[in-house]
């Protein structure tokens, strides 16, 4: 299985619509946070991606239809929590965010909010940002992730928005 994840769009609709379309073979994309207009929009130009493509309500969302937090069943018994983050940055965040994926029995925790790439294990819990495909905070281009879920485990990687080569690959 293959997930799309991208955060942080904040009105970049092109941009964001193109790396959808780009990886449309991707069982399923997460947007997470900061891009419910442009999900929106997306919808409305292809609504037969409904249900492919998931979004948790950012900061700068406010839309009540959108949910705060989503949690999704992986193969190979792997789950997912995704959030944007914003609630949780506060203290030792990232310990938060793990807190909260453990809570939710996953394994893997999604998240934005910060605009910069992040990719760890704490405590046997893959936490995963993939920066911001608008405006990305850590001297990066602007950037998403691409998540194999295989039964040999969860590989990651990340693809700059105006680059389709491969930048960084990380098998956990």
């Amino acid at each position: 299985m293959q997930i799309l994840v991208l955060s942080d769009s904040h009105g970049k609709y092109d941009t964001m619509r193109d790396v959808l379309l780009a990886h449309l073979d991707a069982d399923m994309a997460i947007h997470c946070g900061d891009g419910e207009q442009d999900v929106a929009h997306f919808l409305e130009e292809y609504p037969e991606r409904r249900g492919w493509i998931h979004i948790v309500r950012g900061n700068c969302d406010h839309s009540e239809d959108v949910p705060e937090e989503q949690v999704f069943q992986l193969p190979y018994g792997h789950r997912a929590f995704v959030v944007h983050g914003h609630r949780q940055m506060y203290g030792d965040y990232i310990g938060h965010l793990v807190h909260l994926a453990k809570q939710h029995g996953a394994d893997l925790v999604l998240f934005g909010h910060t605009h910069i790439r992040m990719d760890r294990i704490i405590n046997n819990v893959i936490v995963f940002n993939p920066g911001s495909t608008a405006q990305p905070r850590d001297g990066m281009p602007e950037a998403y992730g691409l998540i194999d879920i295989l039964p040999t485990g969860i590989q990651i990687s990340y693809d700059e928005v105006r680059n389709t080569s491969l930048e960084y690959m990380h098998v956990f």
